[in-house]
């Protein structure tokens, strides 16, 4: 099931703050954009549980997604590819690619998925930062 666990803590006209609490014993997916109301991007904290898959395939029209592996182990299935993942792994899927995600250790999946369209990024890092002195 789809739960929303996050919790505001404090919200201004410049930045918001929010926790999805212990990521050791958070369940379900919690979507950062109806938390903060980002502007830029969709990101999601997911979790399966050992042997759960999300119940459906899914593509996108114009977003691209990365997903962070945060803990256990689990298969991406990607235009029908099984791509194994575990803590630690960082998978880019781009908008057309079918997926799916199941769980295949015996502790959840647990998984940051980040969303933006695809080609967007013009500045990153040193190139939209400035240095405030």
């Amino acid at each position: 099931s789809i739960m929303n666990q996050a919790e505001l803590q404090t919200s201004s006209e410049g930045y918001s703050i929010a926790t999805v609490g212990d990521l050791a014993s958070f369940e379900g997916k919690a979507f950062v954009k109806d938390i903060l109301n980002t502007t830029s991007m969709e990101v999601s904290f997911g979790t399966l549980a050992p042997g759960c898959t999300v119940p459906f395939f899914h593509h996108h029209k114009q977003n691209e997604e990365v997903y962070v592996v945060l803990s256990g182990e689990g298969v991406f299935i990607l235009d029908g590819k099984e791509e194994p993942v575990a803590s630690g792994s960082i998978v880019r899927v781009a908008p057309s690619v079918s997926r799916n995600t199941k769980c295949t250790g015996s502790v959840p999946l647990v998984y940051i998925c980040i969303q933006a369209k695809a080609g967007s990024l013009e500045q990153y890092t040193m190139g939209d930062g400035v240095v405030e002195q």
